[in-house]
């Protein structure tokens, strides 16, 4: 049976978006759905759940819906969060908010968590799973918004726990990495244990993806990352490396961090943070960090037919040595 990598994945589900375009009427309630949709992304949830189908079909068409639906999540999430944080852009581009207006932004984003149901439930059709596939994503909905209510919640804090943050994360992002494996899965046929043991496979890449998104975000190239250096310390965001070094940082020395923090971002100048990063070697503990998490997904992995893991264990080193 043919296993397609994940840049095949990524080219047949890019054409079947294309070819889906969201459209109804009034056309001002779609548009901003399609921008989004348009504006690319690295396509990660709807790809792991093509994989995760693919490894028990070939033909990876009758999925498609489903890895819609997951991008259609996906977007919508981040179509909200963008108005909740003030983000003027999105991927480089104008946010949806910024561009289409608030009011816009918030009835399309409720219309893409509609598609995301309507999508499950066809794609469930060709098995009868689509009441199984809706539970699945209703559940992890809830979580990333208790996630995204975490997020929001830190801002009021000086600074949560280290694992305080990394529940965050979980629900927030890893979360939904973890589903789109499950569904795939699912969709598929496969053993109930098998989905959750995908589950947690792609809820472990999701957590070392995160955590490398933050360490990224200060120590990455901007000319290959393509975000702007320090973009969580211009807005303030409290991501691992801040967590860590406040927590990590004596009694005495913390509120010191959270002036200079500050000061960083209204300033718009990161080098001095940047150099209690340094200075702390932070940028060693998140590294360690993302490798145990990615590690623990190859971990999982090894309980899978060594056939099927093969794709998904490229994939996951793919993620580990990803410099953008």
């Amino acid at each position: 049976m043919n296993q397609y990598n994940y840049r095949e994945l990524l080219q047949i589900f890019e054409s079947y978006l294309q070819a889906h375009e969201p459209v109804g009427s009034p056309d001002s309630l779609y548009v901003p759905m399609k921008y989004i949709n348009d504006i690319g992304g690295k396509r990660i949830r709807p790809v792991l759940l093509l994989i995760a189908y693919n490894l028990w079909h070939e033909d990876v068409s009758p999925a498609l819906p489903a890895a819609l639906a997951v991008e259609y999540f996906h977007n919508f999430s981040l179509m909200h969060d963008d108005i909740m944080d003030e983000a003027p852009l999105r991927r480089g581009h104008e946010s949806v908010h910024h561009k289409f207006g608030r009011n816009a932004a918030i009835l399309s984003g409720d219309a893409m968590l509609i598609k995301c149901f309507e999508l499950l439930l066809n794609a469930g059709r060709i098995n009868n799973t689509g009441a199984t596939l809706c539970d699945i994503m209703a559940k992890a909905a809830i979580e990333v918004c208790e996630g995204q209510q975490m997020d929001m919640d830190f801002e009021h804090l000086d600074s949560p726990s280290e694992q305080e943050y990394l529940e965050m994360i979980r629900k927030k992002t890893a979360c939904l990495m973890g589903v789109s494996l499950q569904l795939g899965a699912e969709l598929a046929g496969a053993d109930k244990d098998v989905c959750e043991l995908l589950y947690h496979v792609g809820e472990s890449m999701g957590m070392g993806f995160q955590i490398q998104d933050d360490l990224l975000d200060v120590f990455g190239n901007e000319g290959i990352t393509g975000k702007q250096k320090g973009g969580d310390i211009l807005r303030g965001k409290k991501n691992y490396l801040f967590v860590h070094t406040y927590n990590s940082s004596p009694e005495n020395q913390k509120q010191e961090f959270i002036v200079a923090y500050h000061k960083a971002s209204e300033e718009g100048n990161i080098a001095s943070i940047v150099e209690v990063y340094k200075k702390m070697e932070v940028s060693e503990i998140p590294d360690q960090l993302q490798k145990d998490f990615f590690n623990r997904g190859l971990q999982f992995l090894s309980e899978l037919d060594s056939d099927k893991a093969s794709v998904l264990k490229s994939f996951v080193q793919a993620l580990l040595e990803r410099d953008h």
